[in-house]
Order: structure tokens, then C-alpha cells, then sequence
């Protein structure tokens, strides 16, 4: 009885131990603040100035605020002053975009350590646009990849993978952080 108990913890424990990101939307336009709460982590997003610039809406500042931890904050740059946020234990993920216009904008994820004033531990573009599969279609294929999140003893590994492989593209980006 014990042994099998043992060999099938020790087959399903990847999956047991696999998580679903729940992502927040923001979006914030000129002179706007928006805050996003997720556990006991809040932030606070709103555009910052930049002279000269011709789309003051993509210039943005996160806050990030949290019981037992400093106030911090992370300048960055997202089209349209839109995104999402993640938490993952200790790492707030980010997800943003660059590009204007049709068939433009493509996707990153930049992970932020919680426990460093925002620390970068990494960033990978998530998306992609690509000559389409179809001769007739004129406009680009929209490529993106998904995310899956396992933490298995010191380690927690994010897995970005295609749902169909493209030629000339990697059908996964593997990161691994130790703890």
C-alpha cells in the first residue's frame, strides 16, 4: 500500500506542483493612476512625464507596496500604458509591449524579485509577428507563447511554449531560478 502511495507521489509531484498564473490587467492613459492588489502586494501604476515624447501614455511608473517590504518602484515602457501583473512566491511578473499600430505590438515578460527593491531576474519576449502560413493573408501571424510555472524544491521553473511549433522559432524558452 505505502509503495504504491510512494509511486504515484513521485509521479504526479510535477504536476502537483504546477501552477496557473492569474494575471491582472492595467491600463492607464495621461495624468491617470490605476492600482492593482494582489495578496498582500499592491501596485500602483501611472504615467510619468518624458519631454518630447509622442505617446506620453507608454511611459509608465510601477509602486510596489507590501506588508513587511519597502516602497519600490520600476520605470518602464509599455504601448498603449497597458499590461498585466503576476505573482509567483516571491517574483512579480510583468508582462508589457512594444510596438504601435496593426500587427505591431509584441509581448514580454520581465520577473522582478519581491524581495530585492524589484530586482530583474528575467525578461523574455513572448511574442511574435510572423510571415503567416497562408499565401493569400497579406498581414503577419500572431505568435504567442504560454506560460506555465513549476516549483520543485529550491527551484521554480517558467516554461514559455508555443501550442503549435513554427519553423525558425524555439517551441519553448525554459528559465530555472533557484530560491
Amino acid at each position: 500500500m505505502h509503495a504504491r502511495l510512494i509511486i504515484a507521489l513521485m509521479v504526479l509531484w510535477p504536476f502537483l506542483a504546477s501552477a496557473d498564473l492569474k494575471w491582472h490587467q492595467f491600463g492607464v492613459d495621461e495624468g491617470q493612476k490605476q492600482t492593482v492588489t494582489i495578496g498582500a502586494v499592491s501596485m500602483t501604476f501611472e504615467t510619468r512625464p518624458v519631454k518630447g515624447e509622442y505617446f506620453p501614455e507608454d511611459n509608465l511608473t510601477m509602486t510596489v507596496r507590501g506588508a513587511g517590504r519597502s516602497q519600490s518602484q520600476l520605470w518602464f515602457t509599455s504601448s498603449y500604458g497597458s499590461g498585466e501583473v503576476a505573482i509567483q512566491d516571491d517574483i512579480l511578473l510583468l508582462k508589457y509591449g512594444f510596438g504601435r499600430g496593426t500587427s505591431a505590438r509584441v509581448e514580454h515578460v520581465k520577473a522582478l524579485a519581491l524581495t530585492r527593491s524589484l530586482e530583474e531576474l528575467f525578461d523574455v519576449q513572448t511574442s511574435y509577428q510572423v510571415e503567416s502560413l497562408d499565401p493569400k493573408q497579406l498581414s503577419p501571424d500572431l505568435v504567442e507563447y504560454r506560460i506555465k510555472v513549476q516549483t520543485n524544491g529550491d527551484y521554480t521553473t517558467f516554461t514559455f511554449w508555443t501550442p503549435a511549433p513554427r519553423k525558425g522559432m524555439p517551441s519553448e524558452k525554459i528559465v530555472r531560478l533557484k530560491k
